[in-house]
């Protein structure tokens, strides 16, 4: 049996150093550990303070498009006179048009759109200033340079985004489409630089590029809004609309919408009932109207309308203290007194229903001075709107419950019953209304409450009398306070409580006066003064009944001028006396330019980052 000999020494030789070179590289490879880790440190603090940045610059372009956005609601009427001046062409990939593609599809061959009809980019304008923002964009100092002129005057050039954080400088651009007025059914949608051709509803593509000095992080974000207007029937409407009969009488005056039945087609009323005549009404067209005026060489009894900060409009007036002086030296319709119901192309009605005094026929070569014929053929339910609230705001806000629509009639075309929803007002309750009155609390400007409606109504809309509303919708120097837009009288009698000097509107500030018919005993009286703008008789009952095309009832009773157009839902028993209702395209124009009028909304997935600048 083997043993051990415990006893003999380990000989020193046999040491060979091996636990000294195994810590050697143990240490070493700790060293490397430590290197490594201390890099990615690096690269992570880099990579976060990299990050910061982008996320500092990214969040100060988004409020820069807001920023931007606000801006042209705002200043919408300078941004179009600025954007006018400058088209876009379909080949500037420049700072602001290139960030719209050069085609509607994309598809591209050469430099032009492989569909010359989807052509987008050379269709749109850019703001563009040449003294520039006022402020340096990119902060490079020296004069403005091209990022610098393409740049909206938004007010300051740089936003400190923390405490310690970064400066950003940045600035905002604009290109804007005039969307085009469909000419066939299911058109698409396309900008045109014919000003003939708009429908009043506008397209921006706002562009933010910010950078921060000192540093490479820069970028650039994208997207784009829509301005419509509140009143998208307004500007082209006919001098006269109802929803029920008109009565001309007296030796009242009313120039027509030139265009209204298309180009060269003057429509001066239009209503799906009757249209009676006594007296000697006439209606022609304004050049007519304004230079027949006796003085009217002298200057006597005309005069530019002066707008609201004191400069003088291009739209003439008759003066003369709010009477009405200027006369048409011929008629297009009612070319004699008496009751001959000689009713001329400008005149579209439906003589064949129950209500009309000694119906006219269509003319024909033996049609006389004395006998009761027309030039137009009876409007059919069809051809005239079933809803009017939706003709003038396009807001469906009346039902046709005998089964029938608008497009498809298959019985008297006519929305009857009022559209009903659950609307937040100023006190916070939801009460059920009309789509109408939504609607108007929604966007009206000034509105004048009933009793029972007073908490119903916002400090800043809120009036309390006819004369309040009289004189804040004429208040001169206060762009402010006196914006022009949709003033929603609920008494329906501010229109009878004006005197003879008074005037509601300015020619480039007018007005949408919806007035409440039946509230009124007496319906919506016009008795003296002047309005630049529209009259809106609104009907206050439902379901209205077709025979008479509603509640709402407008009387004119007076030497005043209505410059531009009345809507009613209802008819026109009376319009006498020596009262005007004058169609103004530059009035009623202007009702889509003002940023009371307009609303803004954005398009959906039009946000992009995809471009840099």
């Amino acid at each position: 049996m083997n043993q051990i000999d415990r006893s003999r020494p380990v000989s020193a030789a046999r040491q060979t150093g091996t636990t000294l070179v195994l810590a050697l590289v143990l240490l070493l490879l700790a060293t490397l550990l430590g290197l490594f880790a201390l890099n990615v440190g690096v690269f992570a603090q880099r990579t976060s303070a990299a990050d910061l940045r982008a996320r500092n610059i990214h969040q100060t372009l988004e409020a820069a498009l807001s920023q931007g956005i606000e801006y042209i609601k705002n200043n919408e009427a300078a941004v179009l006179a600025v954007a006018f001046n400058n088209p876009c062409t379909a080949t500037d990939t420049t700072f602001p048009c290139g960030t719209v593609p050069q085609c509607a599809t994309g598809a591209v061959t050469g430099t032009g759109c492989s569909d010359t009809s989807l052509g987008r980019r050379g269709n749109m304008y850019y703001y563009f200033n040449s003294a520039g923002p006022g402020y340096d964009v990119n902060n490079n100092g020296g004069s403005p340079d091209a990022l610098d002129k393409a740049s909206l005057p938004i007010g300051t050039s740089r936003m400190t985004t923390a405490g310690n954080g970064f400066s950003v400088n940045y600035g905002v651009g604009a290109v804007m489409c005039m969307v085009k007025k469909p000419t066939t059914a299911g058109e698409a949608t396309k900008c045109t630089k014919n000003a003939a051709e708009k429908q009043g509803t506008y397209l921006f593509t706002v562009t933010a590029v910010g950078s921060i000095a000192g540093e490479s992080a820069s970028s650039t974000l994208s997207t784009t809004f829509g301005i419509s207007p509140d009143a998208p029937g307004a500007g082209n409407a006919p001098t006269i609309v109802a929803s029920g009969s008109i009565d001309l009488t007296g030796s009242g005056t009313f120039v027509t919408n030139p265009n209204a039945a298309g180009n060269g087609g003057p429509l001066t009323v239009w209503t799906r009932g009757c249209t009676n005549k006594t007296g000697t009404p006439n209606s022609c067209y304004v050049e007519d109207f304004m230079r027949t005026a006796n003085g009217y060489n002298s200057g006597s009894s005309y005069a530019f309308a002066t707008n609201q900060d004191g400069s003088t409009s291009t739209v003439v007036t008759c003066s003369g203290s709010g009477n009405k002086i200027c006369s048409c030296s011929t008629s297009l319709s009612y070319t004699t007194s008496g009751s001959a119901q000689l009713a001329g192309i400008d005149i579209l009605s439906n003589d064949s229903v129950s209500g009309c005094t000694n119906p006219p026929v269509i003319g024909t070569n033996t049609c006389t001075s004395t006998a009761n014929c027309k030039a137009n053929y009876n409007v059919q339910p069809s051809e005239f709107p079933g809803d009017l609230f939706r003709y003038i705001f396009g807001i469906p806000a009346w039902d046709d419950l005998n089964g029938s629509s608008q497009t498809n009639c298959t019985h008297d075309c006519f929305n009857e019953t009022r559209k009903l929803q659950n609307y937040q007002v100023a006190d916070g309750s939801s009460p059920q209304m009309g789509v109408d009155e939504a609607f108007l609390y929604a966007r009206a400007w000034l509105i004048l409450p009933t009793s029972a409606h007073v908490n119903w109504v916002t400090t800043a809309q809120k009036i309390s009398s006819c004369s309040e509303l009289i004189t804040r919708s004429h208040t001169a120097n206060d762009p402010v306070n006196d914006p022009g837009g949709i003033i929603w009288d609920q008494s329906g009698a501010c229109l009878a409580a004006m005197g003879t000097n008074d005037i509601i509107g300015w020619p480039d500030k007018p007005v949408i006066l919806v007035e409440d018919g039946a509230t009124n005993s007496n319906g919506v009286r016009f008795t003296g003064g002047k309005l630049f703008g529209m009259v809106f008789v609104r009907d206050v009952a439902s379901p209205m009944d077709p025979a008479t095309g509603g509640d709402g009832s407008f009387t004119a009773e007076s030497n005043g001028t209505i410059y531009g157009s009345v809507i009613v839902q209802g008819s026109g028993p009376k319009l006498n006396g020596n009262a005007a209702i004058v169609y103004n395209g530059t009035v009623m124009q202007a009702l889509s330019t003002l940023s009371t009028m307009n609303t803004a909304s954005p398009v959906p997935g039009a946000w992009t980052d995809r471009y840099a600048y």
